[in-house]
């Protein structure tokens, strides 16, 4: 690349690091200054964190500008009048849409100094100004749905399904969503979920899988125990009962029990006294959340990185904590919905165990061929599909922009 080309990064989650989503959002970054672009990040600096904030000096460094605007979540005349702009602005008003409007303001700003080749979307609400700066000042737009957007018509559990009705003022964001001139999905299966209300043409999607950084090989003490981590968040719909029901059946079955369970992260309030309740308490333990660099390098300790998913009807997501676990090469205990993307990966090889989420003895049963496994010196090992690799990712991103 003989010449820098810009691209304008919108994504609240990204810098600071502090969640899944910005874990996502940061390795991209990466990538794509590693290939030579010139990136304008414009962000959200968030109330809460789900991770303590890493340090993300380095990349602050090759960036070619970040921005990290902070709104107020309280209802006040502040906000409110952010709110009206936005509507004014973006033609529809939904709660926190005020952190578009000044993107947009900064955006401004930015045009005038850069010639972009794109604009490139994160998470809500950067759709809005990425639609906005297209019919604005005609740069191509490139959408990633991380997630099922909006937030309604996340599946049950989390929301109400893909016709979920939508607030009257907001009612014009699937609209203006579809003018994406790509749309871009970590797994096929959302792609296929949010195609059931955004109906756009089917050569504008592409699959790009969250990026499985190579890691230098580790070799892992062994004291006799299988060492299991689950490292994230476990709130909300991911509480992990029916998962804890079933290691205590599994203890009850055997008189011994050479493994061991590490859950770091968020987790319910009550997840101790759950442990204690079911008789797990040298079994299970529980540990603060920690950075995304610290938890890369705790991963090296454990034999088995355990991913537990919602309860859903068919499993959409793509957990980022799958990719780092394969490029870790550790084995993969996934606990998710019967039909889904990991369930995917699992026929595919690249997930080495699986059960179902809703069913106690589909998980105990996975417990007694996984230990089984250890004990005989048969524990499965995982890989990297060649399309989460940074290579085939960075090929992929080139195509779309070549097409622009």
């Amino acid at each position: 690349m003989s010449k820098k080309q810009h691209i304008l990064f919108l994504a609240p989650a990204s810098i600071p690091v502090h969640s899944a989503e910005a874990i996502v959002n940061f390795k991209l970054l990466r990538l794509l200054v590693s290939k030579g672009y010139a990136v304008d990040v414009i962000s959200k600096k968030y109330k809460w964190d789900r991770y303590p904030i890493m340090d993300e000096q380095n990349i602050r460094k090759e960036l070619s500008s970040v921005t990290v605007i902070e709104v107020s979540n309280k209802i006040d005349w502040s906000s409110l009048w952010l709110h009206f702009r936005s509507w004014l602005r973006f033609g529809m008003l939904f709660k926190g849409i005020h952190w578009a409007y000044l993107a947009s303001r900064e955006v401004e700003s930015l045009v005038k100094r850069n010639d972009y080749l794109c604009v490139m979307t994160k998470n809500m609400p950067s759709e809005v100004v990425g639609r906005w700066v297209k019919r604005r000042y005609g740069i191509p737009w490139l959408a990633t749905w991380n997630d099922p957007y909006p937030l309604e018509r996340y599946p049950e559990p989390y929301g109400k399904g893909p016709d979920a009705r939508l607030f009257l003022l907001k009612k014009p964001l699937i609209g203006q969503m579809r003018e994406a001139d790509a749309h871009i999905y970590p797994s096929a299966r959302l792609r296929d979920y949010m195609q059931e209300y955004l109906h756009c043409a089917q050569e504008k999607t592409y699959v790009i899988p969250h990026i499985a950084e190579s890691m230098e090989y580790c070799q892992r003490e062994h004291d006799g125990k299988l060492r299991i981590c689950y490292i994230g968040s476990l709130v909300d719909a991911r509480k992990p009962w029916t998962f804890l029901e079933a290691v205590s059946k599994f203890k009850q079955k055997h008189e011994t029990h050479n493994f061991i369970i590490d859950f770091i992260g968020d987790v319910p309030s009550e997840m101790n006294m759950r442990i204690a309740d079911e008789g797990l308490a040298d079994i299970v333990t529980v540990q603060p959340p920690v950075s995304y660099k610290e938890s890369i390098e705790l991963l090296r300790h454990y034999d088995v990185s355990l991913i537990i998913e919602a309860p859903c009807k068919v499993g959409i997501f793509l957990p980022s904590k799958v990719s780092d676990a394969m490029a870790n090469g550790l084995t993969v205990f996934a606990v998710s919905p019967a039909q889904g993307v990991l369930y995917d990966l699992y026929e595919s090889g690249y997930v080495q165990y699986f059960s179902d989420v809703t069913d106690v003895m589909s998980i105990t049963n996975a417990l007694d061929k996984l230990v089984g496994d250890y004990e005989s010196g048969e524990l499965k090992g995982s890989s990297v599909p060649d399309e989460y690799k940074v290579e085939s990712v960075g090929e992929q991103y080139d195509s779309i922009m070549t097409s622009l």
